[in-house]
């Protein structure tokens, strides 16, 4: 048996009792694992398999063969999450971001860390666009995807380019296939944040392209995502 701290990513039913977990912990990075007569037995689990907790759980590495679920211990819940609709759905593409951006079975470390404090910001009544797009960034430099941010410290907006992650002049390259305007004035200085949202948004919007483009993939869309995807 193996002893990890982790968050649930994905569950789906795996036959009638049983259900099939998706995994992102500190020491086994992400992995699935069997939660065994878990939709059936209130006992053994006892709704502790939920998203937005942070859970010590034991589980049985098996090669070839499904990970097993052992004993469930709630370290944290995070539930004051799901009383805002802005939060709950930026926690929920917090979840999406670290299933999106890491391999299976590599340690999660500072990044495991990042997503419970996140987690805790949104919890806590943090602006919900805030403290996702400080993730968003702090989450693509820890694997391996760090924007270069190098430009003129004058300027407020520059045009950054998703496929070289760089920024430029805005005035040369404006209209410029995958380039698009980016704020500068709210990375240098995070505590306007909140008084600037549209901003905010629109860099959530180009720092998602960028990862899409980084890693070949498309990221699934919320409400969130939406919201700021025009």
């Amino acid at each position: 048996m193996e002893t990890c701290e982790a968050l649930i990513l994905r569950k789906s039913s795996y036959g009638e009792a049983d259900l099939l977990v998706t995994l992102f912990s500190r020491e086994l990075g992400k992995f699935r694992a069997l939660a065994k007569n878990a939709k059936k037995s209130q006992k053994r689990f006892g709704g502790r398999l939920d998203f937005f907790n942070r859970l010590t759980i034991e589980v049985a590495l098996n090669k070839g063969r499904f990970n097993l679920i052992g004993d469930v211990t709630l370290k944290e819940s995070y539930r004051e999450i799901t009383e805002s609709i802005d939060s709950f759905v930026a926690a929920t593409r917090v979840l999406e971001l670290l299933d999106f951006l890491t391999p299976e079975q590599e340690p999660g470390g500072e990044l495991f860390d990042l997503a419970a404090d996140t987690l805790g910001f949104l919890s806590g009544k943090r602006e919900p666009y805030s403290v996702f797009l400080v993730f968003l960034l702090r989450a693509l430099t820890l694997c391996g995807y760090r924007p270069d941010f190098r430009f003129d410290r004058e300027k407020d907006i520059a045009g950054f380019d998703v496929e070289n992650g760089k920024l430029s002049n805005l005035g040369k390259t404006r209209g410029k296939r995958n380039t698009y305007p980016f704020h500068m004035d709210i990375m240098r200085h995070p505590e306007i944040m909140d008084a600037n949202l549209e901003k905010v948004k629109n860099n959530i919007r180009v720092l998602t392209r960028y990862a899409e483009y980084r890693t070949g993939r498309s990221l699934e869309k919320t409400g969130f995502a939406d919201e700021t995807s025009e």
